[in-house]
């Protein structure tokens, strides 16, 4: 069986060490893109980064609703497992954040996390266990009940507005404006922005996108490699 044949336009830390786990799977990297089946890019993707790609290539990177749709691609940030994984590395990533950062003990904190997706499930499961005092911002009434349901602290908007200045921390995962330019916040409250954008008001946010690539690219780059392997099947 002929072995896949691959290519990495724009290496990174975690990239390379996809390169490094799929070699091990058999898959070849070439020296040119014009050898390769598969062009490996950045996720997010952005269209000026393809300018080596052509037609009969498959890209793989993320958000690339953008390629002409006669153009083979594999989108991680639509597989589920990938963006599962990725959160839990994002979570430990803003954690170890927060610890260096954070003003006060952990046991001392009082964190709130904004929004119960992916990210804020991880960060609120990891923050519980070393004792923070943490209260998550949840929009729906469905996911307030989970939290009731699990035992973690909620805030709904209204107790949002009323709390504000009790957090020693605040993480936004939430790609929208929660809080806005007026809020009261705590003296020296540190604010970490997840989510992508900066949504968190005033000039002193933290912002810290794209953190497994750049905190963790081993465990960045093997869970590029398990994605891709999965999805290339029979071919490895």
């Amino acid at each position: 069986m002929k072995q896949p044949t691959m290519y990495i336009p724009m290496p990174t830390p975690a990239l390379c060490a996809a390169e490094r786990q799929l070699k091990k799977r058999g898959v070849l990297f070439a020296d040119s893109p014009q050898d390769a089946e598969y062009l490996l890019y950045p996720a997010p993707t952005r269209l000026e980064m393809l300018s080596d790609c052509t037609m009969d290539q498959t890209v793989i990177g993320g958000n690339l609703d953008f390629l002409n749709e006669a153009v083979e691609r594999l989108d991680l940030l639509k597989d589920p497992y990938y963006l599962a994984a990725n959160a839990a590395i994002t979570a430990e990533a803003a954690l170890a954040l927060v610890l260096k950062e954070l003003n006060c003990e952990i046991s001392a904190a009082n964190i709130l996390i904004l929004g119960w997706g992916r990210i804020g499930k991880c960060l609120t499961h990891q923050l519980h266990h070393l004792n923070a005092n943490v209260t998550v911002y949840a929009r729906k009434d469905a996911d307030r009940a989970m939290l009731r349901a699990l035992g973690y602290r909620y805030c709904t908007r209204e107790d949002l507005d009323r709390s504000l200045c009790r957090y020693h921390c605040i993480i936004n995962t939430v790609p929208a404006p929660v809080l806005g330019d007026n809020a009261i916040l705590r003296s020296g409250c540190l604010k970490l922005e997840l989510a992508s954008g900066i949504w968190l008001p005033g000039r002193d946010v933290t912002v810290a996108h794209g953190l497994p690539g750049l905190c963790k690219p081993e465990a960045s780059g093997a869970l590029i490699a398990k994605t891709i392997a999965y999805h290339l099947g029979g071919k490895l």
